[in-house]
């Protein structure tokens, strides 16, 4: 049975013959065309460094972090905030700040404000946590880049899919999960990042039986507000878009069919493959 990885899939969504040429060619950074954004900050970049040592500490009483995590929650947003800044991205910025733009160091300050928000918010709807921050925090923070994989099968396409998201958080006093994912550039083109966590919450589905929130931060955008979709519109899009996007993505991988190719003005005028997918596709074969 055929894999696919959830970024490829995602890249799929933007254009099928992308996905072509990443798995059939070995091209890469394919998924760079037509995006909306400065560049100054990749959600990779940020998760990496910030987030990601952020919720292994929350998520582990054995690491030094741990404890002060928990005081900060009791405080609230801003001590949280606070945190975060001095003992993760100050420490962050005396080691890799010269491999940095300026740009990108003030994007990723302005991304620790708006997640920080964001996490505070969640917070607010586990009374529990906020009562006892020490005995909850290893249920509320799930591990972060945890590979999840499942099988898909239906009408045909039998497919494994496998992907590591960035941050979950758990509310335990509701059966909730919520999914953030960290993204380095503009809304717009909102198909981009909306594929990818649709289908890390199909798999956190799969897993655990709950469908979470998603709560989409984007790290280059002025106006600071993430984008938040409910369960109930994730189970949605999920059961309207995927069944779709995972045929497009086994007939890209068992080159059955010439996919639909897309017709985004913007996204082709950026493409170098503009004008000769059809004929490639047929070289492939």
């Amino acid at each position: 049975m055929p894999y696919i990885t959830v970024s490829n899939a995602a890249l799929c969504q933007r254009c099928p013959m992308l996905l072509a040429y990443t798995i059939h060619k070995g091209i890469k950074g394919l998924w760079k065309i037509g995006i909306n954004g400065s560049g100054y900050a990749y959600g990779s970049m940020f998760h990496k460094n910030i987030a990601q040592v952020f919720f292994e500490a929350a998520s582990d009483p054995s690491k030094t972090l741990h404890r002060k995590i928990s005081e900060s929650i009791r405080h609230g947003r801003d001590s949280l905030e606070g945190l975060i800044r001095e003992n993760i991205f100050v420490p962050f910025l005396s080691r890799e700040s010269q491999n940095y733009t300026s740009g990108q160091i003030l994007t990723m300050a302005k991304g620790i404000t708006v997640w920080t928000r964001a996490m505070s918010e969640f917070f607010a709807l586990i009374p529990s946590l906020l009562r006892d921050p020490d005995s909850n925090m290893r249920t509320v923070f799930i591990p972060p880049e945890q590979k999840l994989k499942a099988c898909y099968k239906a009408d045909g396409v039998s497919l494994n899919v496998i992907g590591c998201y960035d941050a979950l958080l758990f509310n335990p006093d509701r059966c909730e999960a919520r999914l953030f994912e960290f993204k380095g550039y503009m809304k717009s083109d909102v198909s981009v990042p909306l594929s990818q966590s649709l289908i890390y919450s199909w798999l956190i589905w799969k897993h655990t039986g709950i469908i979470p929130s998603v709560e989409i931060i984007y790290l280059d955008e002025n106006d600071k507000e993430p984008e938040i979709f409910s369960p109930s519109i994730v189970r949605e899009m999920i059961c309207a878009g995927l069944p779709d996007l995972f045929a497009s993505v086994f007939g890209v991988i068992s080159l059955k069919k010439l996919p639909e190719i897309s017709r985004d003005e913007k996204l082709c005028g950026q493409c170098p493959f503009d004008g000769r997918c059809a004929n490639d596709w047929r070289s492939l074969k």
